[in-house]
């Protein structure tokens, strides 16, 4: 099965998104880079690396090394990249809420910050490691989901929709059910973890488990590289920026939900005609419970 080693975001998903998603990995000097690049990205397209190192404090050797670290072959090409951000019209633009803002303005600022999510995550889904999770799903003997808090909810989502597909799927959002459940799996079966930080230590060390006794392990993160990575196979990435009130919970399930969309969407076209009758009869079994 051919999967990815380096899970960095795609190039195409472009260099601020790139970072944002890398943010946890970086060294200190590393990360001193990243956050001056993203605070001050129109600046750096003008700087040279030795104006770079002055304004943000570390040796153009850390410089090069970040810019090798991201994919880029060096300052300059990563300049280039940078341009190539600046110059594409910005849609949405994400504002934090505030003590101060009206129903209306707030009404606007969620909306905007979540139709963010979903087209920063459209650009860093890997579409190739959908593929090949849907392939590897379709084939499971058994696929368990893990997350905890909010992304509970979107292992349960997941869940439903692939339980309507007619395959053997379960969430788990305990962090004991998990660890009993990951010990029991074999080299047949699925597993997918779900962490917007990546670093969620329950599900880690769940998705560890599963993969240690030879299931194929899924993460649905939104950053790369993290621990989750690590335990992890195939890697879909989201790209929820944060907020002030509730931290990622406004944007990181509307990310995770899209990607579950993608991921159940392309399962269906795997397993081919025989879907249709799957889905016809899991509805069939529900109409009873309605009015």
């Amino acid at each position: 099965m051919k999967t990815k080693q380096e899970h960095l975001a795609p190039m195409k998903a472009g260099s601020l998104i790139r970072i944002k998603s890398a943010m946890e990995s970086f060294k200190p000097s590393e990360r001193a880079v990243a956050e001056f690049v993203l605070a001050n990205p129109e600046q750096v397209m003008h700087m040279s690396i030795s104006e770079a190192s002055q304004n943000i404090g570390v040796g153009e050797s850390t410089i090069i090394r970040f810019c090798r670290v991201m994919g880029y072959k060096g300052y300059q090409d990563f300049k280039l990249r940078l341009a190539q951000d600046l110059v594409e019209p910005v849609h949405y633009i994400h504002e934090n809420v505030s003590f101060g803002d009206s129903a209306e303005d707030l009404a606007k600022k969620v909306f905007q910050t979540n139709l963010k999510a979903v087209e920063d995550t459209m650009k860093v889904l890997d579409p190739e490691m959908v593929e090949v999770a849907a392939r590897v799903l379709t084939g499971a003997r058994r696929i368990d989901i893990y997350g905890v808090g909010y992304s509970s909810f979107t292992a349960n989502d997941a869940k439903l929709k692939l339980a309507r597909l007619g395959l053997i799927v379960d969430a788990y959002g305990d962090a004991h059910l998990q660890a009993m459940a990951a010990v029991s799996l074999t080299k047949s079966d699925v597993v997918i973890g779900i962490s917007h930080s990546g670093s969620t230590k329950d599900v880690v060390d769940s998705l560890s488990a599963a993969r240690k006794n030879g299931a194929v392990t899924i993460a649905i993160t939104n950053f790369s590289p993290s621990p989750i990575t690590k335990a992890a196979d195939i890697v879909l990435l989201t790209a929820a920026p944060e907020s002030t009130f509730g931290g990622e919970v406004l944007t990181s399930r509307i990310a995770q939900l899209c990607v579950v969309d993608v991921m159940s969407a392309t399962v269906a076209i795997t397993l081919g005609e025989k879907c249709l009758a799957l889905i016809e009869k899991t509805s069939e079994a529900v109409k009873k419970k309605r009015y």
